[in-house]
Formats: structure tokens, sequence, C-alpha cells
């Protein structure tokens, strides 16, 4: 893999041209052809791209999409023959004419955000515009990463470019965080993949929802690429951080292969993830279960399932991913239903992307930025008015507003069209609950079509207990496995664990939160200078935002700029205001509870045991990107 994909030229002949042009979708075309020949009027209103759900929908009949194609055809063909140099970064007029075709409106506000997205050759804009020699070259500094998932690379790589000292601590013997642990059947990403990579290192993906090996293989590369892999401790785990206010460091106890030992931190930054750590059910009698069992996130693939009688508990994305495999081999499957999801159509979610379509990225100059734009922009908008609350509406369970009902409505004529065979399905496929209250796992008609096998059967009456045998529900049947498997998720509220962090005054941060976890950003907690969160508390985008990518981009720039701002001032540590970090968590909570997932009842990993919505960003993409890209020295306490 190439960190640069970086087509200087078109090198094909026409029939070449003429025949891969029928390929990917008709807006990318377009636009790379307008970038090219620096037409704007080939952003002609009739071609505009429409959508549904955040994906592409054309309203081109096949003669007008095949007069288009022609057309762009006809520029490619004339810039391939012109012998002009591939232009760079396009202009503001001409970024602002493509976000208005695209988006249908006016974008303005998104032109910077959307801009960064797109790398052109080696013209990265979010690559730190200052370096530690040029702001302090002869302080003696270092940030130490906890972990080598995709957001701690990620930093790392930019700690790397500005020049600042870094190790990175991983507990296990390679990168790759979650992709790295998880390993279950069916395991792949739930955004397009061509978004669920770095802004810098693109790559031409084999499917357009990359698997789980293909993911993991992309982040090896990458920290191979980057020059990364010389700063990462692995079988390394960071067991506590404690700060010291006479040196204003943190010290950083790490156990190795070779023992226990210490290392000093002027800035902590935790990339320890939230989905990695498997949640058990609290179920009575589990210990006394007889039979093989494992969770999802800890697959054991020495358990042959042919031909055994399985049990499933749990109906979320990782079950919905892994159960269609299971059903293939078992003699039986039962799935123990806790909560019904609504299922998010995605028709190519275990598509390959075709032929015609990586040859274009690979040939056409500027063709995978441009695809990336068009991939990412409905993506980052998303339908977060559809989960917003409308009090006059009035909201109830089943859904909060007109335009949250709108999209129950579609999501529902997906599912019926599915089982007019199977009527009986439609609890199991339409719940009871508004769109947007609990992940949206996404499906192509494999769940649909796995559920209606004959070995498969979903039991939504409540568990009572395991048995040594299986399960008993409620209603006194003892259901038998040779085989039971939790799909019961992951412990994504517990930030930061089990990492003991001891922040200033010997306050322990686990004892602070007790068990509700809170930070300002995302990033910084009050009382704990210098420690930086990734994917932190209430930085999840649910129905906008793109991708954890860019939830990372936006995290990894405000700790850059963190450091930045400790270097060039010369300060020993920032931290967080009260009165700051106390207005900006009354804010997340009070927004949240207007949000579908904070207003239903219905249980999901978004709320911790108390309830409290403790994942969700509740706000804007655009808003996230804005307040993270730098620091507010105003919000600091600064010494």
């Amino acid at each position: 893999m190439s960190l640069h994909l970086d087509v200087r030229a078109i090198a094909a002949d026409d029939d070449a041209l003429r025949l891969h042009c029928q390929a990917g979708e008709f807006p990318v075309l377009v636009m790379t052809a307008a970038h090219l020949s620096g037409d704007a009027s080939l952003l002609k209103p009739e071609w505009a791209p429409t959508y549904q759900l955040s994906t592409y929908a054309s309203q081109l009949s096949a003669e007008q999409e095949a007069a288009g194609r022609a057309q762009c055809l006809d520029v490619l063909r004339r810039f391939r023959d012109s012998g002009q140099p591939v232009p760079g970064r396009p202009g503001y007029d001409f970024m602002q004419a493509v976000l208005v075709w695209i988006c249908g409106k006016d974008a303005e506000p998104l032109q910077r955000l959307l801009n960064e997205q797109i790398v052109f050759g080696d013209d990265d804009p979010q690559r730190p515009t200052w370096t530690k020699a040029q702001l302090a070259p002869d302080r003696a500094f270092h940030v130490v990463i906890v972990g080598a998932g995709e957001s701690g690379l990620l930093t790392a790589h930019r700690l790397k470019q500005a020049g600042v000292p870094f190790t990175i601590y991983e507990k296990n013997g390679e990168v790759g965080g979650t992709w790295l642990e998880n390993s279950y059947p069916g395991c792949r990403v739930d955004i397009n993949s061509f978004i669920y990579s770095y802004t810098f290192a693109q790559r031409i993906w084999p499917e357009y929802f990359g698997a789980r090996d293909e993911v993991l293989a992309y982040f090896k590369d990458c920290a191979t690429l980057l020059g990364l892999r010389e700063h990462i401790r692995f079988h390394s785990e960071v067991l506590s951080t404690v700060w010291d206010e006479a040196s204003a460091q943190w010290t950083v106890k790490v156990r190795g292969l070779n023992g226990e030992a210490t290392t000093q931190a002027n800035v902590v930054v935790s990339g320890v993830g939230q989905l990695n750590r498997p949640l058990w059910p609290n179920i009575e009698g589990r210990e006394t279960y007889e039979g093989q069992h494992f969770h999802s996130a800890r697959w054991d693939s020495s358990v042959d399932l042919k031909d055994k009688r399985v049990g499933v508990i749990g109906t979320g994305a990782s079950a919905t991913q892994f159960i269609p495999h299971v059903a293939r081999v078992a003699a039986s499957l039962d799935i123990h239903v806790r909560t019904v999801p609504w299922l998010l159509p995605t028709p190519h979610l275990h598509a390959r992307t075709e032929d015609g379509l990586r040859w274009l990225m690979a040939n056409v100059p500027n063709y995978i930025q441009w695809h990336r734009l068009f991939t990412f922009t409905p993506q980052l908008i998303g339908f977060l008015d559809s989960a917003t609350v409308d009090p006059d509406y009035p909201p109830t369970e089943t859904a909060i507003s007109a335009a949250n009902d709108a999209v129950r409505q579609a999501l529902t004529s997906w599912a019926e069209a599915q089982i007019s065979d199977r009527p009986e399905l439609r609890p199991l496929l339409v719940p009871n609950v508004p769109p947007g209250s609990k992940r949206l796992p996404r499906d192509n008609g494999t769940w649909v079509a796995t559920l209606k096998r004959d070995n498969v059967k979903a039991i939504t009456t409540r568990i009572e207990r395991i048995t040594a045998k299986g399960i008993r529900t409620v209603d006194g049947i003892e259901h038998a496995y040779d085989v039971l498997i939790y799909g019961t998720g992951f412990k994504a509220s517990e930030f930061l664990m089990p990492m003991q962090v001891i922040g200033r005054e010997g306050r322990d941060l686990h004892e602070v939160w007790n068990g509700d976890a809170r930070a300002y950003l995302g990033a910084t907690i009050s009382g704990f200078p210098n420690l930086f969160c990734l994917y932190g508390p209430n930085t999840n985008l649910v129905l906008h935002g793109a991708s954890i990518v860019y939830i990372s981009e936006c995290a990894a720039n405000y700790v850059l700029d963190g450091v930045r701002l400790l270097l060039e001032k010369n300060l020993k540590a920032l931290d967080v205001k009260p009165e700051i970090y106390a207005q900006y968590n009354q804010r997340i909570d009070e927004a949240n509870a207007m949000r579908a997932w904070g207003y239903s009842k219905v249980s999901s990993w978004y709320k911790n045991a108390r309830g409290r919505v403790t994942q969700n960003w509740p706000f804007t993409a655009l808003e996230l990107w804005r307040r993270t890209r730098q620091i507010e020295p105003n919000d600091y306490r600064l010494n």
C-alpha cells in the first residue's frame, strides 16, 4: 500500500477510457472531469446527486446518464491529449460550486471542513503547521500515547510530523486495537471503507465495507509506512498514570514482558477505545452452564459449530454480523432477542468494488479524492434533524418528530418488502422505538434471509436464567444448547478502564466519575491536567459525522494544539476550568435528552448504568470540528 495514491496523468487509450467511464457513481465522474478541465459548468443542475438515507440514488434515466458519461469521457480525453499538468487543490469558488451541487444548498460553512477531507498529493491541510524545533527546541518534552489502535496511530503520526517525541504503549503484540481483538466471522466496518480511512492514506479498497482482515492490514501498513513502529512498545500495558504537581509531569506505570517499570510524560493521551472489552450480561446462572461458551469479542475459533445446537444472546451490531455465518453451519440456532434494532438498508454491504471503479481510482487523476468527498459529505450531514425531538409533534416511543416518522416509514417499507411471504417476522424487524434511539446495524437483506432459515428461531421471551444445559425463559421452557455465544456488546461506558488515573490533589479519576464519565469536548477532564482522551465521552456521532476516523481527526487536532500551546507559551500544565467543564456537560445532557437516543427509554449502549447518555455527541459534526480546531486558552487554567 502506498500512502499517497497520486495519479499524475491519464495514460489509457480511448477504448480503455470509454469502457471504464461506465463504472462508478456518475457524480464522481462529473466532479473529476470538471476539476481536470477547470470547467464548473459541467456541474449541471439536472445531473446533481440526490440521496436517500445518506445514500446516493440516481434520478436520471439510463439514456440521460449515458449521455452525461459520454460528455465526461470527451473531457477526460481532451485533458489527456493536452499534456496539461494535473491540477492540485481547487480554489474556493470552484469548491463552493461543487458543494452547492452535492448538497443542493449553500454549504459554505462546511467548505473548510470538507477541504480537509481530500488530500491532493502531499497537500495535507491537517498537517501541523509548526514543529517543536521552531517553538521549543531545547525543552525536554515527551508524550505518552496509550494504545496503538486507529486513533493512537493517527495522533502519533501528527506528533511525528510536528517533531514531538512520543512513545506508544500497546498491551497487545500488534497494532489495530478493536480490529485486532475482534475476530468473529462476518466482522467488518459499518462505515464505507473509503471514509473509514485516514485522509492522508487513501487506498483502493476491494470491498465497499471492508472485512476485518482488510481493515487490520490497513492499520498495520500505516504503522509501518508512517514509521511509527519504532515508537511502539508492544506487550506493554499501562497500569496507572499519576500526576506530580512539582514536576508537572505524569508518572506512567507500565507492565511489560520483563515486569513493571515507570516513565515520565509531560502529556498523556488515552487511545484505549471503547469497543474491545466484552460486556457479559448480568443473567443468573451464567457460571453454571456446562457447554462451550464465549463472547463474540473473544471469539473462540477452536469451537466447531458445525451441526451443533447453538444459542445466541443479543441482536446488536456484532450479532447481526456473525449470526448469519453461524446459521449456515449450525444444526439449529436460537437467537434470544432482548431488543429489536432498526436496520439501515445498505445494498453494497458485502459487495466487492467493481473492477471499473478500481481502475478509475488507479488511472484517472484526482478521481479517488472526489470519490471520498462524494461519499463523505452526505454521511457528515447525516440526518441529525430526524433524530431531534419536536415537542409539538408530539414525541412518543414510536416517533419523536415528523421527520423521524418519515425515516421510520422508509425503514419499515424496506423491511416489509422482504417479508411478504413471512409477515410474522415483522415484530423482529419493525421495533416500537424511534429510529436513532439505538445503533442501526447495516443490512443488505442477509439478516432477513437468516431469520427465514428453517434452522433459525428468534425467541423474544425474556430470559429467566442460564442453566447447566442452556437457557430457561420466563415461560418455564428450557432451551438446550451445545454452544452458547454472547453477542452482548462492550463495556463502552467504562472509559479508560482498567487504567488507574490519579490527578491533582490525589483524586482518582474513576472515583470522580463514579461510573458517569464526562470530558470537555470528549478530550479533557478538570483536575487532570495535560491528559487527553481520544474517542472520549460524548464524541460518538450516530446519524451524522461520517466515521470514527473523522472523530479521531478532530481529537488529534485538539491534542496537537494543546501540545503547541504548552510549547509555544512555555507552560507546564493546562487544566480545563471547572465552570467551563460543568457548563459544557450541562449543555450536552440537555441536548441529548432531546435526541432519539436520550428521549427513548429503550436500553442501549449509548447509556451508562444510570441511564445517562455518555456516548453520543448531540450537536452537528461541524460544531465538533470547529471547536476542536484549536485550544481556547480562556477555557483552561494555564501555568
